[in-house]
C-alpha cells in the first residue's frame, strides 16, 4: 500500500503527535475538557514508551541440504523463480521448510530485495511486504501493522530479530527508530501475515515479522557503505569479517543514521534524529554436532522535538544460542538474551527496561511427524519515572515474568500430498495469568505447482502497564487522576479463519492469494465513569474480513517484476455496556 508521511489518526493517537511528536499541534491542557485530555495522555504514554523483548527463536535447525539460495546480491540475482518462490523460511513452523508448502500467508524480503529498493532502514524496507501498513508519523515515529490496527500504538504485531523478540511490556508495540542492524548483513525478513501465536506467542496476533541476519561466514572481509540525501542528510556504516581458528569467524560493525525531519508548519520547527550503533557476531562449529553464536549490539542517540526537550535513547543486548544436533531428524536449542533500552523524554517519561530470556526448543521427526516443542521464561524489569504532570506509571517500578510451553505436530498424512498441523502455546504472564493459543492447520499440494492451505486459530494480546497501571494526570503533582487504573484489564482475543492459494501456471510465473475473516473481542475502549473520570476496559469488539493477490514474474534473466493488492475492512463496535468515548476509533483507523 502507498505509504503515508502523516496518517490521519484518531484523537487516541494524534493528540500524541501532537504534543511529543510532530508537534504541529499545540497543547494546553489545563483547557481541555476530561475526555480530550485523557485521550492525549493516553497517546502520549502509549508512545513514549521503551522497548524490550517478548518472544524469540531464529533458525533452531539447519536444514539438511543447503537451501536454495546464497546469502549474497550476487547469487541471488542468478536464481530462477522456482527458486524464488521455494526460499527456506524458519517462522511458519520454527523449522526449515519451503515457502511455497507453509500453510500460512508468507512474505520475504531477501536481502537483494532490499538493496534494489534501495532502502536505508528497516521500517521502510517492511514497506516491500504483500499487506505491510507502514506509516511514517513524524522524522523519527514509525507505525507498523499488517491486516488492520496499524496506529501509533500498534500492539498486535510480534517482531523478532536474530532470535530476540522486540515486543516491550509498557506498551505491547515495538519502537522502531531504534530498530536497526547493518543493513547489508540482513539475510532475510520473513513476514506471517495472520496470527503466529501457537509457535512465537502472546501479541503475535496479526501477524509476525522475523529479521534474520547473515552467519557470519558469510559476511567474510571489509566493506563500507554511505550516503546521504534531502531528508537523510548522512547514513553509512563499516563492517570487517574474519576468521579465529578452523571454524570460527567472527564480524564486527559500526554504523550512523541521521535524519533531517519532516518539515512542519513553522519553519525550523523539524524533528531530526541521530542513532549511532555498533556490534558483533561469532559463529562457531565447534564440532560437527555442535553450534555456538554470540552476538550483541549497542546503540545510543537523540531525536529533537519543539519541547520540553530532545528525546535521548541508548541500549545494548547480547545473545547466546547452542544448537546441538541428537540425530539425522532431531536437534536441541538453547538460547539466553540481556536486553536493556533506555528512553528518556524530559518533563514527561523516562523507562529503563532490562529484560532476561531463556529458551530451549527440540524438534523431532519420526516418520510422517514433524513434531516442534519449547519451553520460555522471561523477566522485564523496569524502572519509570513520571517526570511530568501529564501522565503517570503507577507503580512507577515493576518486574514481569512470563512463563510458556508449546508444542506442534506436523502430520504429513499423505506424503507430499496433504499435511495437517495441530499445536498450542500455554502461557502465564504476570498481567492476566494463564493464556492458551491453539491453531489447527491444513495443507493440500494437488500438483507439484499448486498449494491450497487453510487454517483456524486463536491469539491474544495480553495486557500491558498501559492498559493496567496508567494514570493521569500524575497525582505527584496535586490533581487527583481523571484517569483511574485499572488491574483487571483482560487479555484482547482474536479467532481467525484462513484460506489460501498458490500456483505457479508458468515456469516465471506464480501468483499467491490469501483471504481471511477475524473474530475479535475483549478490545481496548476508554469508558466514562461517574464523577467525569475515566478508566480503560475492554468493552470494544470488532471484525475484520480481506484478503490479497500477490504475483510474481520472471521477465527475463535480469528483470523481475513483483506486484500485490489487498483489501481491507474493519467494523468495531461497542459490546454490551460499553460507552468507549472514542467510538472505536483510537483501535482501528485503516485504510480499505
Amino acid at each position: 500500500m502507498p505509504s503515508l508521511k502523516r496518517p490521519r489518526l484518531p484523537l487516541f493517537h494524534s493528540a500524541f503527535c501532537g504534543y511529543c511528536r510532530v508537534r504541529h499541534v499545540r497543547l494546553d491542557i489545563l483547557r481541555m475538557a476530561k475526555p480530550l485530555l485523557l485521550a492525549f495522555s493516553i497517546a502520549i504514554a502509549a508512545n513514549v514508551c521503551g522497548q524490550e523483548a517478548f518472544r524469540a527463536a531464529e533458525d533452531t535447525e539447519a536444514p539438511a541440504e543447503p537451501p536454495p539460495y546464497g546469502s549474497s546480491p550476487a547469487e541471488l540475482k542468478k536464481l530462477p523463480l522456482e527458486a524464488l518462490v521455494d526460499l527456506q523460511i524458519t517462522s511458519a513452523s520454527r523449522r526449515a521448510e519451503k515457502l511455497s508448502e507453509t500453510s500460512s500467508a508468507v512474505d520475504v524480503i531477501t536481502s537483494e530485495d532490499i538493496e534494489r529498493a534501495g532502502v536505508t532502514n528497516i521500517p521502510d524496507a517492511l514497506r516491500l511486504g504483500t499487506e505491510m501498513q507502514v506509516a511514517e508519523v513524524d522524522g523519527h515515529t514509525w507505525s507498523i501493522s499488517t491486516r488492520g490496527f496499524n496506529n501509533t500504538v500498534s500492539n498486535k504485531m510480534q517482531v523478532l530479530m536474530d532470535g530476540r523478540s522486540l515486543y516491550t511490556p509498557l506498551f505491547s508495540g515495538v519502537f522502531w527508530d531504534v530498530q536497526q542492524t547493518f543493513l547489508p548483513d540482513i539475510q532475510q525478513i520473513e513476514i506471517i501475515r495472520g496470527p503466529g501465536a501457537t509457535l512465537w506467542g502472546a501479541n503475535a496476533v496479526n501477524g509476525v515479522i522475523n529479521i534474520r541476519t547473515k552467519s557470519a561466514d558469510e559476511t567474510q572481509g571489509f566493506l563500507l557503505y554511505g550516503g546521504g540525501g534531502y531528508e537523510q542528510d548522512g547514513f553509512g556504516g563499516l563492517r570487517y569479517g574474519g576468521k579465529a581458528g578452523e571454524n570460527t569467524y567472527y564480524r564486527v560493525y559500526a554504523m550512523y543514521q541521521g535524519t533531517e525531519g519532516l518539515p512542519l508548519e513553522f519553519d525550523g520547527m523539524e524533528d531530526p534524529g541521530r542513532i549511532t550503533q555498533g556490534g558483533f557476531r561469532i559463529d562457531s562449529k565447534v564440532r560437527p554436532e555442535d553450534t555456538l553464536t554470540l552476538q550483541g549490539d549497542f546503540y545510543g542517540g537523540s531525536a529533537e522535538q519543539l519541547k520540553p526537550g530532545d528525546i535521548s535513547v541508548n541500549g545494548q543486548n547480547i545473545l547466546g544460542r547452542w544448537t546441538h544436533e541428537l540425530a539425522m531428524d532431531s536437534s536441541l536449542m538453547v538460547q539466553v538474551y540481556w536486553d536493556r533500552t533506555y528512553r528518556l523524554i524530559p518533563d514527561v517519561f523516562e523507562e529503563d527496561r532490562n529484560t532476561f530470556d531463556i529458551e530451549t526448543q527440540y524438534q523431532v521427526r519420526y516418520g510422517e511427524h514433524y513434531v516442534v516443542a519449547g519451553a520460555n521464561y522471561r523477566l522485564s524489569h523496569d524502572d519509570i519515572g513520571n517526570l511530568g504532570p501529564t501522565l503517570a506509571f503507577i507503580p512507577s517500578s515493576d518486574t514481569q515474568h512470563l512463563v510458556s510451553a508449546y508444542a506442534q505436530d506436523e502430520w504429513h498424512i499423505v506424503p507430499d500430498t496433504f499435511f495437517v498441523t495441530i499445536g498450542s502455546k500455554f502461557e502465564w504472564n504476570s498481567f492476566s495469568g494463564f493464556e492458551a493459543q491453539p491453531t489447527g492447520r491444513f495443507t493440500w499440494l494437488p500438483t507439484k505447482d499448486q498449494t491450497i492451505w487453510g487454517a483456524i486459530s486463536r491469539a491474544v494480546r495480553t495486557p500491558t502497564r498501559i492498559d493496567q497501571d496508567f494514570v493521569s494526570p500524575n497525582p505527584a503533582f496535586g490533581s487527583p487522576p481523571l484517569l483511574v487504573a485499572n488491574p483487571d484489564f483482560e487479555s484482547e482475543t482474536l479467532l481467525a479463519y484462513e484460506l489460501g492459494y498458490r500456483i505457479r501456471p508458468f515456469t516465471n510465473v506464480s501468483f499467491d492469494a490469501a483471504g481471511y475473516y477475524n473474530d475479535y473481542d475483549n478490545l481496548r475502549s476508554v469508558e466514562p465513569l461517574s464523577g467525569g473520570r475515566l478508566i480503560i476496559e475492554n468493552k470494544l469488539e470488532g471484525r475484520s474480513y480481506g484478503g490479497s493477490l500477490a504475483t510474481k514474474w520472471q521477465i527475463t534473466d535480469w528483470w523481475r517484476v513483483d506486484g500485490s493488492v489487498s483489501l481491507l475492512h474493519v467494523d468495531i463496535d461497542k459490546s454490551s455496556g460499553g460507552h468507549d468515548v472514542n467510538n472505536g476509533r483510537g483501535e482501528a483507523n485503516d485504510p480499505e
